[in-house]
């Protein structure tokens, strides 16, 4: 799977999958920090990026006023004393990079996004003294991976495409780290 020969539209839509499947770890850090209200701002970013790849955002007026909001939704995992600010770190970072890239179409992160979630999994394996080939996380997540390129690859309209990712990207609502939060 070549990322950096995949087009804007399409890197930034590997990339948004790759957020939403992240998410559930910044809404887990939430909940511990009793800040409800962080989650709830980063689900309605994240839904402006989806309406911007479905071709449906009515207006892109606000969405350089995100990256202030998301600046102060990353967590500082220095301040907290528990490993779940690292994850929910990345996903802001994620979504942090969605964002820059509506902003300026050169920017293409598919690739990072990609390397950052490896390296925070394997870290998760190491901690947990197991390896890759062992876990069923792995696997999944690389099948994930796999799954979103192949659709963000065929020949169907943007919209059609992202109406697929969506569900995929959510994946009932387990992250890349297989945490679950029940709404």
């Amino acid at each position: 799977m070549d990322l950096n020969s995949l087009n804007h539209w399409q890197q930034l839509s590997f990339s948004a999958a790759i957020c939403e499947r992240s998410l559930p770890n910044f809404q887990l850090f939430c909940e511990l920090e009793e800040r409800p209200e962080q989650y709830q701002q980063s689900r309605k970013i994240l839904n402006k990026v989806w309406e911007y790849l479905r071709g449906q955002l009515s207006s892109m007026k606000n969405i350089e006023k995100q990256l202030d909001v998301l600046n102060e939704l990353v967590p500082d995992p220095t301040q907290h004393d528990h490993y779940g600010a690292y994850p929910a770190m990345d996903s802001m970072i994620a979504l942090q990079s969605c964002i820059q890239g509506i902003l300026d179409d050169s920017i293409d992160d598919a690739q990072a996004m990609q390397t950052m979630t490896h390296e925070r999994l394997l870290e998760v394996f190491e901690l947990q003294e197991q390896s890759k080939e062992d876990s069923e996380l792995w696997a999944r997540q690389l099948n994930f991976e796999q799954e979103v390129y192949d659709l963000v690859c065929e020949k169907i309209s943007h919209a059609d495409a992202i109406k697929k990712l969506i569900p995929l990207s959510r994946d009932n609502g387990v992250s890349q780290l297989g945490i679950c939060i029940d709404d």
